[in-house]
């Protein structure tokens, strides 16, 4: 594959000698010769000066009209005395001939002729890169002329590009193109990412909807809140208070006995214990209970325990006596032995056992802060309340920090996208305000006329199903749909419905270019007595008033009027 050195040294050598910028399939098929090493760039130069297009330019000249010539196609302007006569001279001797001239007049260029040259070549890129097979050899000979050594003569040949007013272009192609570019890569983040965006709105308690823009707001909002909720300081600042808050409890530790130590140990173990474990979920419980209320059975098995625990009357009092830290374990093997015929007791006993656990961690906690309560007074514990207390700070700013760079980095790149957008849309009205030659006419539903001299129509985002009016289309004019439509030129009847596609449909007055707003867009079309469209529901009519069909041509989904 040719290098970005050897396609620029090729596309010189088209400036150079022909004057023009190069077409894709001729600059293609030199630079990858140079590639693979059947050419050089000496030869590719012999060979430009061998084509008919070279000799019907040169054909004739004297060497000192020659000179000339490639002087104006390589800098712009006619040689000066000396540089003309340097260069006779070199003919006439023979130290220099038609195929090695250019790459020697371009080896002894000073800094301002080598970057008239240098922009030369890039202009001329550019254009061979924009236009592809709509290449233009008129086009591609005029885009150079003017562009000297000056930044601004580039900036001129790149709007004029841009523009689309060289021959053979469409008027703000690349602007329309660039637009829906940026629509399609709108419409492809907010599908990409809007799993992400829902799973976010869910962590924060934001409802989910259709509207990406909406709830990416409400999310972002959500997880801006979320973390001043937390702290207004940073996690910075919340590690170093945690940091002081675990050394004062060592210390605190430290200066206990050995004793004291034990105690001091046993009690962070059991906050520890308790921290970890989870209570059972009111769902689960409410369905635990009224399971076993509804069970055959429950109310004799009830009756035994009441029997024994006269408060315990209701399915409530039962739960709640059967998780009590204080209830023994002979007394709940009782309860097991009363109701364990009851089928739906196991589904009872297997979440009240989640809660019994949860219970004993909760007393077992208690027990120990009374102990080391005992030996400082409560100063231990005070310095562990405070510890916990600034880990959970610290955890709970973490995990919204985490949330909200999330949120920020998909804002971030929609935000971006979203600019791309209005930029684009921007560039269009600036296109349509810089001049009354040429415009670029999205379809909104009204009747359009082409008033400019050269003008584009264009669907500014999805083809709808409103019909459309144009009068006055005419040389110079066009309609882009865009390369996600494939012409159809058969009848309407004989479309792929896996397929967008527009049709051309010939009237006795007019043209009516159908376009399909889904692969099986003109299976609804109904049509006249003269089989132009009476009525389609599903795709876009665009009449051409006074327009017959051979006056259209068709490529990439772009239809002139030629």
């Amino acid at each position: 594959m040719a290098t970005q050195a050897q396609i620029t040294a090729v596309q010189q050598l088209y400036v150079s000698y022909l004057g023009r910028a190069a077409d894709s399939a001729g600059l293609a098929f030199w630079s990858n010769a140079i590639s693979t090493g059947t050419a050089t760039v000496a030869s590719v130069a012999t060979g430009l000066t061998l084509a008919n297009e070279y000799k019907t330019a040169y054909a004739g000249l004297t060497n000192d009209a020659l000179v000339d010539k490639v002087y104006t196609n390589v800098l712009g302007r006619p040689a000066d005395a000396a540089g003309k006569a340097f260069w006779v001279a070199s003919f006439a001797n023979g130290s220099v001939k038609a195929d090695t001239f250019v790459a020697s007049l371009i080896s002894s260029l000073g800094t301002q002729d080598q970057q008239t040259i240098n922009n030369k070549t890039f202009v001329a890129q550019t254009y061979t890169d924009t236009v592809g097979a709509s290449y233009n050899p008129a086009a591609a000979t005029s885009v150079l002329v003017g562009v000297d050594s000056t930044s601004a003569s580039v900036n001129s040949a790149l709007a004029t590009i841009n523009a689309g007013t060289l021959p053979g272009q469409v008027v703000g192609l690349n602007l329309i193109n660039t637009q829906a570019a940026a629509f399609a890569a709108e419409t492809s983040y907010e599908t990409t990412n809007k799993a992400a965006v829902d799973t976010l709105a869910t962590k924060l308690g934001v409802a989910v909807g259709a509207d990406f823009d909406a709830e990416l707001t409400s999310v972002s909002s959500a997880a801006d809140l979320a973390r001043t909720n937390v702290s207004t300081k940073t996690t910075t600042v919340l590690n170093a208070e945690l940091a002081d808050a675990t050394t004062a409890q060592t210390n605190a530790r430290t200066a206990l006995d050995v004793a004291g130590k034990t105690k001091a140990d046993a009690y962070v173990a059991a906050i520890n214990t308790n921290t970890s474990l989870k209570a059972a979920v009111a769902s689960d419980i409410a369905a635990a209970k009224a399971g076993l209320a509804a069970d055959t059975g429950f109310a004799d098995a009830l009756a035994k325990v009441t029997a024994v625990e006269p408060t315990v009357t209701t399915i409530d009092a039962l739960y709640a006596y059967y998780t009590n830290a204080n209830t023994s374990t002979t007394a709940r093997a009782a309860v097991d032995t009363d109701f364990a015929a009851l089928t739906k007791f196991s589904a009872f006993k297997t979440t009240a056992t989640t809660d019994i656990t949860k219970n004993n961690a909760v007393k077992a906690e208690a027990d120990a802060k009374i102990a080391i309560d005992g030996v400082d007074g409560g100063t231990f514990s005070g310095l562990v309340a405070t510890t916990v207390a600034a880990k959970t700070t610290v955890d709970a700013a973490t995990a919204a920090d985490a949330n909200k760079v999330a949120v920020d980095a998909i804002v971030t790149a929609h935000n971006a996208i979203e600019k791309a957008v209005a930029d684009a849309g921007t560039a269009i009205t600036n296109f349509n305000g810089a001049s009354a030659d040429t415009e670029i006419v999205a379809f909104n539903g009204a009747a359009a006329a082409a008033t400019a001299a050269k003008e584009t129509f264009y669907f500014a985002t999805k083809a709808t199903t409103a019909d459309f009016a144009v009068s006055g289309f005419s040389t110079g004019d066009a309609i882009v749909l865009g390369n996600g439509y494939a012409f159809n030129g058969g009848a309407l009847t004989s479309g792929n419905n896996s397929a967008l596609e527009f049709f051309v449909v010939k009237g006795t007055t007019s043209t009516q270019i159908v376009v399909e707003t889904a692969a099986y867009g003109n299976a609804s079309t109904t049509l006249n007595a003269d089989g132009t469209v009476n009525a389609s529901p599903d795709a876009a009519v665009i009449t051409l008033t006074g327009v017959t069909a051979d006056h259209l041509s068709i490529a990439n989904g772009v239809v002139s009027y030629v």
